[in-house]
């Protein structure tokens, strides 16, 4: 399989709302994929065709701008080329700013664009594809303009929420197995409100969700061979044994611990760029 992954950093301003900015790019006709469980994400085609495997059904084919909800857990995908998009990962409080729609409750879905964007922004992001597609424009210029979308966000998530998903993204980063006592140490509401505001914005209670986070981090030590070996001990010591770890990872990734280390698009997306202040302390560059 040959492609190109590419990470475009997000403007400064707009750390709160994306976590980064990626470039997937294919000549070949045909990429069957796992998308691992994700937070939200806003991709724009400039070429080929995207389709989620969300449904027990069939892939769900999506348009030019595509929207899709976060992940709770890893779902096929297929890429239909040649083809070159641009992606946004959102974080919580960006997807909440763009969509306001808890992620309990809409998940592992793709929306309507129409759904989450005003029919000029629609046209601004399909106008810049094309250029981008004619030469006129690159994926820089095609990544201010989806910047620009996502700074218009017509929701103002509460800045005591914010304060909580913030403290939640520290207390996940700070540790493969962080305790939940430490987390609760760091908010200064009840262990109930934690769990719905846990809920809303990642889509599960605080235990399931650092389950969820623990086997992403896994699979990016798996994925990226240039962090330190220390990453290593300290994912092992986190999982029970073995077998815990490949279950959860394939639960989560879609993917074995041995897959992990071939080079595939859903590695690309386990880039620790990604997914935001939790996996900030395992870029290879941190410190």
């Amino acid at each position: 399989m040959q492609f190109r992954f590419e990470i475009i950093a997000p403007p400064p301003e707009l750390a709160s709302r994306i976590n980064t900015f990626y470039v997937i790019e294919t000549e070949e006709d045909r990429i069957e994929e796992i998308v691992p469980a994700y937070s939200a994400q806003l991709v724009v085609m400039v070429r080929g065709r995207l389709s989620l495997d969300h449904s027990p059904d069939a892939p769900q084919p999506s348009g030019s701008v595509v929207v899709n909800a976060p992940q709770m857990r890893s779902s096929p995908c297929l890429l239909e080329g040649p083809a070159l998009l641009l992606g946004a990962s959102l974080t919580q409080i960006g997807w909440q700013a763009l969509a306001n729609r808890p992620a309990d409750k809409v998940h592992d879905t793709v929306l309507p664009a129409q759904a989450i964007f005003s029919e000029v922004q629609i046209a601004t992001l399909q106008r810049a594809a094309a250029e981008c597609a004619e030469g006129r424009k690159s994926m820089a210029d095609l990544s201010a303009a989806m910047a620009g979308v996502v700074a218009a966000a017509p929701h103002s998530p509460r800045a005591d929420h914010v304060a909580v998903i913030e403290a939640m993204m520290r207390w996940l980063g700070s540790a493969f197995d962080p305790p939940l006592e430490a987390l609760h140490e760091m908010v200064d509401i009840s262990p109930r409100q934690l769990q719905r505001l846990s809920r809303r914005y990642f889509g599960v209670p605080p235990a399931q969700l650092l389950k969820r986070f623990r086997a992403i981090r896994a699979a990016m030590v798996l994925a990226n061979p240039a962090l330190p070996d220390a990453f290593r001990d300290e994912m092992m010591a986190s999982f029970f044994d073995q077998a815990h770890l490949i279950h959860d990872i394939r639960r989560y990734t879609g993917r074995t611990p041995t897959q992990l280390r071939a080079r595939s698009l859903s590695s690309g997306l386990l880039d620790p760029s990604g997914h935001g202040e939790a996996a900030e302390r395992m870029r290879p560059d941190a410190g």
